[in-house]
């Protein structure tokens, strides 16, 4: 037995509801409560396993979810936002299983929420949202580690946020201004249900031309001490969570973990000869309500990860140039922040968060002679930090209208440096050295107004300033929702956006002077378009949607002779190719798409989704010239689904068997210049055929089984999760290998099996 609990509150003004009805209706007798004043409510001696939970009350849109897991190690806790229903007509039962709205009741087109559980079930997530966000409508996996290519757009314009506010890429072995990484530092025993967009965002999202994950952290305990151990392959971790005291309800949340990988080489056994990655990742938060001075929670994300290769210090062992490489990487970054919520009234409530973000890159590699001195190749060092200030004022002012207003500021530090060995020269080259500040500040105001039941208009303006360019960009945002009869639904929305590239793209080597200097760059800006219908049949969801973004004011390449462009670049790697020239905002680009999908979540023991996309991905250098981008696969499919059965002497373990299957077209590249990349040694391509060839197309097949053991107090689970199961190198394209000095293919890695242990009490 196991104890339900949570809190009920009105989406809009976010006060606690009392008199709510929460039932459990999948047993007999029904189980049934109240919350009371505070919001609360509790359920006793709720049988271990998945059940169905219907929450209803007076002027209030009914919910009802299905498949809430309860498992003897911990208690389950649910906090529900209820919509308020203005009329009485055509009342629907909003099932959570099959609708996954936003949390943010704003949000109209191009979301949806997804759970801890989620990332933890999918096949092949690693318990990594990005990757269980590879089976998504409009995304596609962009390589081995977690990058996501959204709508076509590049990976780097992915933007993560945390409790309400803008944070740095939060994933090991991440390279500069890229927005993924080989291993997430989320943890999922500390992740909330959260949301996840491809686009068309509301007027309070800044810094974002495509997609964004918006991350909440839940809340821990506040009732009683739990602990979560895990062990596997990303590593071993230990979450804590509980009260302060027995007369608090402040509570934290604290969750450490160390690469399983580092625990063997500490322990002195060797694992690999060509470098063990090593990292550690800490994530956290803590709750302190007040009775009159509100809500404040402290929270924060953050690692540490290298990875060393040295080279053997055997002449013989040596088959290729990069056999004589010293290689030494590392990223580490973090993100904490200060966050206090303020319910004024039943209409109104006040948010301010204060956060600090930093961030280190550096890598470095010396290449060995026959005498094993080292010189240097390449160094470099990239460091950044960020103070935010995030506050809004939501003013609900009938049961029908609601405003939002807030601001954002950004105070950027810093301090980039990259030197590497260049034929041409003879010798180091320095590519870019720079440090100091820079700051962007947004504005923002938008109105939510719903027309009875059946329509909702969210218009809405975001104003940016960015202090390097002296620029200001004025964004006008519109979202319509229209509802049908049967369950059907109808979403618009279209508006104006704004994204700053990597600062080390700011400061460029001039194809003259070959001095670095500060650029005039002005923010990356989009204009875009989505239509969306959806149906719900029963526990079934049916959702299309169409879009097109126009991308404007790209930074490319003032050499009329280079087709370069930002929208092909996933970091800041083209810093140190001979084809990057200083840049200046005179690139566009564009997408458009159909998505398809049919998703039914996990009720009756299974779930499935089939997704679809067929979309096209173009970018224009600064002769007027289009081209495809590299990541216009054009076509991706995917299907996930998964069965679940009760099983053990009183059916209270629970077997799992989960796949996934990615089909996708291939990834773009340039014809390769053979002559002249062995002449310069590094590698050049063809400028006049930007990526005209495409590699094969890209299919991957992942599954995992699950046993969850849920003993007297304790609950265990197993899971065996195998990434490519099929073992297929999937080719990306065709590079020079300056090491090998011969043009060969760029392949994914195989197939990586893993298996994870958690024992939760």
């Amino acid at each position: 037995m196991q104890i339900l609990k949570g809190t009920i509150t009105d989406k809009d003004s976010k006060i606690a509801l009392s008199g709510v009805t929460i039932k459990i209706i999948d047993l007999q007798p029904v189980k049934a409560t109240s919350t009371g004043q505070d919001g609360n409510f509790q359920i006793a001696a709720v049988p271990v396993g998945r059940h169905t939970i219907a929450i209803s009350a007076t002027g209030y849109k009914p919910v009802q979810l299905s498949e809430i897991l309860l498992t003897t190690g911990k208690e389950t806790i649910l906090n529900i936002e209820l919509d308020p229903q203005n009329t009485n007509l055509n009342e629907v039962v909003i099932s959570a299983s099959a609708g996954k709205q936003p949390l943010n009741q704003m949000a109209l087109a191009s979301g949806r929420s997804f759970s801890p559980e989620e990332t933890n079930r999918y096949a092949g997530a690693f318990f990594d949202p990005a990757r269980m966000a590879q089976t998504f409508a409009g995304v596609v996996a962009a390589g081995d580690n977690n990058e996501i290519i959204v709508r076509g757009n590049s990976p780097k314009s992915l933007q993560w946020r945390l409790e309400g506010i803008e944070i740095i890429n939060p994933n090991h072995f991440s390279s500069e201004g890229a927005a993924g990484g080989a291993v997430s530092m989320i943890n999922t025993t500390v992740l909330g249900t959260s949301d996840f967009y491809t686009g068309a965002l509301g007027a309070e999202y800044n810094n974002a031309n495509s997609g964004v994950f918006d991350l909440k952290f839940r809340k821990g305990n506040s009732d009683r001490r739990e602990y979560t151990f895990n062990i596997g392959a990303l590593g071993a971790g230990l979450t804590l969570e509980g009260p302060f005291s027995k007369n608090s309800t402040a509570s934290y949340l604290v969750s450490y973990r160390y690469s399983s990988l580092g625990l063997l080489k500490d322990a002195g056994i060797e694992v690999s000869d060509a470098g063990v990655p090593q990292y550690q990742d800490l994530s956290f938060n803590i709750v302190v309500p007040t009775k009159n001075a509100g809500t404040f929670s402290l929270f924060g994300i953050g690692g540490l990860g290298n990875l060393n290769s040295e080279a053997k210090r055997d002449l013989n062992k040596w088959e290729e140039r990069m056999d004589a490489y010293d290689i030494s990487s590392k990223y580490h970054s973090g993100s904490t922040g200060l966050k206090h919520m303020y319910i004024a009234s039943s209409n109104l409530y006040l948010s301010n968060i204060i956060s600090y973000s930093n961030s280190l890159s550096s890598n470095k590699r010396d290449t060995l002679t026959n005498s094993y001195e080292a010189n240097m190749a390449h160094k470099d060092r990239y460091e950044n930090s960020a103070l935010r200030y995030a506050g809004a004022v939501n003013y609900r002012m009938s049961t029908t209208n609601t405003i939002r207003t807030g601001l954002n500021a950004s105070f950027l530090q810093y301090n980039l440096y990259a030197i590497e060995h260049k034929n041409e020269e003879g010798g180091l080259k320095e590519l870019l050295n720079q440090r100091g500040d820079a700051h962007t500040f947004d504005a923002f105001i938008q109105d939510k107004h719903e027309f009875g039941d059946q329509i909702t208009l969210n218009a809405g303006i975001h104003a940016n300033y960015f202090n390097l360019s002296d620029s200001w960009s004025l964004e006008p945002r519109l979202g319509l929702e229209f509802g049908l009869p049967n369950n059907q639904q109808i979403n618009f929305a279209t508006g104006l956006y704004s994204r700053l590239e990597p600062l080390s793209y700011y400061f460029a080597s001039g194809a003259s002077s070959g001095q670095v200097v500060k650029t005039n760059l002005s923010p990356t800006k989009s204009a875009q378009a989505v239509l969306s219908y959806e149906k719900l049949f029963g526990s079934l969801k049916f959702k299309s949607e169409v879009y097109y973004q126009h991308l404007y004011n790209v930074p490319v390449s003032s050499d009329p002779a280079v087709n370069f462009s930002l929208l092909n670049e996933s970091d800041n790697a083209a810093i140190g190719s001979s084809d990057y020239r200083s840049l200046v905002n005179k690139g566009t680009g564009k997408n458009y798409g159909l998505e398809l999908s049919l998703e039914r979540s996990l009720k009756n023991g299974y779930y499935f989704m089939i997704t679809s996309s067929l979309f096209d991905s173009k970018f224009k250098s600064i002769t007027g010239q289009e081209f495809n981008t590299a990541f216009n696969t054009q076509y991706v499919g995917n299907i996930l689904a998964g069965k679940e059965w009760s099983v053990g002497r009183r059916k209270k373990n629970l077997l799992g068997l989960n796949a996934k299957l990615i089909y996708a077209g291939g990834r773009r590249y340039s014809p390769v210049l053979t002559k002249e990349s062995m002449e310069r040694d590094e590698w050049v391509v063809d400028q006049t055929k930007m990526n005209t060839l495409k590699a094969e197309p890209y299919m991957r097949l992942d599954y995992s089984l699950s046993y969850r053991i849920n003993g007297k107090r304790v609950s265990h689970f197993l899971l065996l999760d195998v990434q490519n199961g099929l073992n297929k190198r999937n080719t990306i394209g065709f590079f020079y290998n300056q090491s090998k000095r011969i043009v060969e293919a760029n392949k994914w890695i195989g197939i990586i099996p893993t298996i994870n242990y958690r024992i939760e009490i």
